[in-house]
């Protein structure tokens, strides 16, 4: 049977489609290359000494070496191990967090956990994986800065992993406090109440993410900010479907828990819906530390934490592997 001119109109459009769709694959990775030797020629221009230089050279050479376009997707494996961003915590975690873990950091605030939060979205930004950081408490322009000072870059740095769409945005800040969302590419939510928004824009999100990257982190700021706006038993469905929702796909995601706010049973049923928890006190003007689940690592106890610029290092601990 012999093809119609609109059937052979249809399969040329479709080849054509297939063209244009694999230029803008090569273009996207053009760009991404564009972006990471543009980065390294700004720091080798910043750098004082030709030692300095020459490191920044280097560093450049590696990431430009790492760059994957999307359609060299590779699937992840399953027992890979997600680094945090600190050296010590990942020696802790025996190589850091397992992929697909929900983990919360709770304690005090202004302790080391918001450190390690912000080293966490520094981290994706070096490996170029993408971070959702969902806002409910805090202005983004506040985040950028934290993070910007973690990374000991500037605004503008920050800005062009939002505008490459390595960092991502929910916000649900802005309109609770009757402002206009700092950042022209986040998705705005009307109100912290509204779950059913929140939970379908992040998936939307991760499926949208994860076309292109074999995995993501994301950042939960915070769960404190929903405890007060709902009966516990229609908080903790949530904080389990969203949850449960991150587990079904290939991520790590970290949320930030304020400590001495809300009854201590809260706290119980939260650490319970995750798969582990890195707990932060304050005790004598020392820091320590403690991790609660995901799998293995060196020690259950308590381990002091020594603030490092924007960082932390951590006092010694048994090197025995315990469950």
């Amino acid at each position: 049977m012999e093809k119609s001119d609109v059937d052979i109109r249809i399969e040329e459009l479709k080849k054509l489609k297939d063209e244009l769709d694999k230029a803008i694959k090569d273009a996207e990775t053009r760009k991404k290359e564009v972006e990471v030797y543009l980065k390294g020629l700004s720091e080798i221009a910043k750098a004082a000494s030709e030692k300095e230089k020459g490191i920044a050279a280097a560093k450049a050479l590696s990431e430009a070496a790492n760059v994957s376009g999307p359609g060299d997707i590779k699937k992840i494996d399953i027992s890979k191990k997600i680094m945090t961003g600190v050296t010590k915590v990942d020696d802790l975690l025996l190589g850091g967090v397992p992929i697909t873990s929900n983990v919360v950091l709770f304690g005090a605030p202004f302790s080391a956990k918001e450190t390690l939060a912000y080293n966490f979205v520094a981290r994706s930004f070096k490996e170029n994986i993408p971070i959702v950081i969902v806002s409910a408490d805090r202005d983004l322009r506040q985040i950028k800065a934290e993070i910007a000072r973690t990374m000991g870059s500037d605004l503008a740095t920050v800005d062009s992993y939002e505008d490459s769409g390595i960092l991502r945005f929910i916000d649900i800040y802005s309109r609770s406090i009757q402002i206009q969302s700092p950042s022209k590419s986040a998705i705005v939510i009307d109100s912290i109440t509204n779950l059913s928004a929140l939970l379908k824009s992040m998936e939307t999100l991760e499926a949208e993410i994860l076309k292109t990257y074999p995995y993501y982190r994301l950042l939960f700021i915070s769960l404190t900010a929903f405890i007060p706006q709902f009966e516990e038993k229609i908080f903790m469905r949530f904080t389990q479907q969203f949850t449960q929702k991150r587990r079904s796909n290939p991520s790590v995601s970290m949320y930030l828990l304020e400590e001495g706010l809300f009854d201590q049973k809260i706290y119980e049923t939260i650490s319970y819906i995750m798969d582990g928890t890195i707990e932060f006190k304050i005790s004598n003007s020392k820091q320590y530390l403690r991790v609660s689940g995901l799998s293995n690592v060196r020690t259950r106890e308590w381990i002091e934490v020594y603030p490092r610029n924007n960082t932390f290092d951590l006092g010694s601990f048994s090197l025995e592997r315990v469950r």
